[in-house]
């Protein structure tokens, strides 16, 4: 979509790089013009929608920046955990049977154009060497873990000092219901524990007289 707004010459305005003039009485064409244009935008934007995501930006059709900035913050999601499941993709791509490796190189970059499309605005080396850290942590967990690993990655925001709380948390609620199942455990749900074999031994061991 955003290389058929460039195409007709629309994509600075829903990008926000193109503002409205100021309304003064000698520009009274370029603020026309401007106003036109955004509103083919906006019309543009709608159409290409399919009928179920229109509903996102039904009252948002006056401001094609609005409509882009809220379909954006629908569909891509820059959550750790979505970059997290990116970078997860981005190094499972292998080369297919049959396939070029010119076109290999193309599903890789293409895959890296996706993550860059998840990072903020402020994303900086300092944040990649700290997520790849979370990553690592998030990636060790054994499957029953998988509770745990899916409300992680819906955090908002994650980084390892958080995390690291988060594991210690996690470790000593699951040592707390241990220790819960073990000391409710009834005398008789012991006995029914015993093994039949361990039960057999018991009876024929000599009594003392």
């Amino acid at each position: 979509m955003a290389a058929y707004l460039r195409t007709r010459r629309l994509w600075l305005i829903v990008n926000g790089t193109s503002k409205k003039p100021s309304p003064k009485p000698d520009n009274s064409a370029a603020v026309e013009d401007w106003e036109e244009r955004a509103s083919q935008a906006a019309g543009l934007i709608f159409l290409y929608l399919e009928p179920s995501q229109r509903i996102h930006v039904q009252t948002l059709q006056d401001n094609p920046v609005l409509m882009w900035t809220t379909l954006a913050s629908v569909h891509v999601q820059k959550r750790p955990g979505t970059r997290f499941n990116a970078y997860d993709d981005f190094f499972s791509i292998r080369l297919g049977d049959g396939e070029s490796l010119q076109s290999l190189m193309n599903r890789i970059n293409e895959g890296m154009r996706s993550i860059q499309a998840l990072h903020p605005e402020t994303y900086v080396l300092k944040d990649l060497d700290n997520e790849l850290v979370c990553m690592a942590m998030v990636r060790s967990l054994p499957p029953e873990y998988s509770t745990f690993t899916s409300s992680l990655l819906l955090l908002d925001k994650l980084d390892r000092t958080s995390l690291q709380d988060a594991f210690r948390n996690e470790e000593i609620n699951r040592l707390r219901r241990a220790g819960e199942i073990g000391s409710s455990a009834s005398p008789s749900a012991l006995k029914a524990a015993v093994p039949a074999s361990a039960a057999a031994a018991a009876a024929k061991a000599p009594q003392r007289p």
